[in-house]
């Protein structure tokens, strides 16, 4: 069942995005490479355009979601959660070889800021540069307009750090943030990438594209993922925390992608859950007897229900 239960209004202004890194790729074969790593269409991508995509390991577990755009000096920026953008860069450098492909760590040199109902003449997705300054808008949530802008940390800072009107945002997107709880745990479409553009079917191999593809070719997808409310916690539970099922038949069915708290107490998440439970039963936080989740609207279709 969706709730009746009133959200918080989202919030306006901006905010330093301090837990999220980027990752400069550059090189003559920067491109190729990453469209040979990544699931999503890297060959495609314009000059100013940007888009979800996601770094898979073998077993098509993502082992990061980013969100992907050129510089304006043609390079190829991967923005992640900071927690794991250490040991991914170290990952993908493993599979340069002879390329000429250079991957750095942006960190002490570039900061991301989001800003949220100002510049809405930036389109979804679209990239523009200015004096330095590269914005990346993102679609609206509820009437707010989002947008990033990265700029070189020797500018004065602004924003303020509280990011969670941000994350909060983020989470009434349905937009995943994959960290270091949660880095192996999901295969793209349960975190709903494919309804975000961030899968192309068409393209050539990629690390664990047999299985993303035999998920979505044969209707394996068994989880996905969902918004929803709890009330009743004096903090929001941790990203990869469990979820369960009501009922005579209670077991794990899911976990927590994401949450945020707002001021007047209620905690909104994205959780990951098998959706037979979601049909069928009631879904708790921590255990069978755990608060229980109200579910309301992504402002997408999943892909089964289109």
């Amino acid at each position: 069942m969706k709730t009746s239960t009133p959200v918080p209004a989202p919030h306006h202004g901006q905010a330093h995005l301090a837990s999220w890194a980027l990752l400069r790729v550059s090189g003559a074969d920067a491109r190729t490479f990453l469209h040979g790593q990544l699931s999503n269409d890297l060959l495609s991508l314009g000059a100013d355009q940007a888009q979800w995509s996601s770094y898979c390991s073998p077993k098509g577990r993502m082992l990061a979601g980013f969100l992907v755009w050129h510089d304006e000096h043609g390079n190829i920026m991967l923005a992640c959660d900071g927690s794991i953008a250490a040991t991914v860069a170290k990952r993908l450098r493993m599979f340069v070889l002879r390329s000429k492909v250079v991957i750095e760590e942006t960190a002490g040199e570039l900061r991301v800021v989001g800003s949220l109902g100002a510049d809405s003449a930036l389109a979804p997705f679209a990239v523009r540069h200015d004096a330095g300054v590269t914005r990346v808008g993102l679609p609206a949530v509820e009437g707010t307009s989002r947008h990033l802008h990265v700029e070189a940390q020797s500018l004065p800072l602004a924003a303020p750090a509280d990011d969670s009107p941000w994350a909060a945002g983020m989470i009434r997107a349905g937009e995943s943030w994959i960290t270091a709880a949660t880095q192996d745990q999901f295969v793209p479409q349960m975190v709903n990438l494919d309804a975000l553009g961030g899968i192309n079917f068409k393209k050539g191999c990629y690390p664990g594209q047999e299985v993303v593809a035999r998920a979505h070719y044969r209707g394996a997808v068994k989880r996905r993922m969902y918004r929803a409310l709890v009330g009743g916690l004096g903090a929001p539970p941790a990203a990869g925390q469990a979820l369960y099922s009501g009922g005579a038949n209670a077991q794990e069915c899911g976990q927590v992608a994401n949450a945020v708290m707002h001021a007047d107490g209620t905690c909104e998440l994205l959780a990951v859950v098998s959706m037979q439970s979601r049909a069928e039963t009631s879904i708790h936080l921590g255990g069978p007897d755990g608060p229980a989740l109200s579910f309301v609207d992504l402002p997408y279709a999943l892909p089964e229900a289109a």
